[in-house]
């Protein structure tokens, strides 16, 4: 008969890859779930300024397209500034 020392050890020694396994799953989970969210705000800040761009291009100059990709261009630096200052936009 194992003393109870001995059956834990026994045990962990079983249980401890699939617990490994379990823990690296999740962080791995954890970092893609990350990185889609950085994503999103990029995307959701890059499209606000698609669109305030592209009005204020068709009600001053007339024109949309120029103005529609310049927005969207500086609402993904605005929202990679953000991100490396630690600020959350769309949460």
């Amino acid at each position: 008969m194992l003393s109870r020392e001995q059956a834990e050890a026994a045990s962990n020694a079983v249980l401890e890859p699939k617990r490994q396994q379990l823990a690296d799953r999740q962080e791995r989970k954890r970092q893609r779930k990350e990185l889609w969210e950085i994503h999103r705000q990029k995307a959701a800040i890059g499209l606000v300024g698609f669109g305030l761009a592209g009005a204020v291009g068709y009600y001053a100059v007339g024109d949309v397209f120029p103005w529609c990709v310049l927005g969207l261009g500086i609402g993904f630096a605005l929202a990679a500034i953000c991100r490396r200052l630690g600020i959350t936009v769309n949460k």
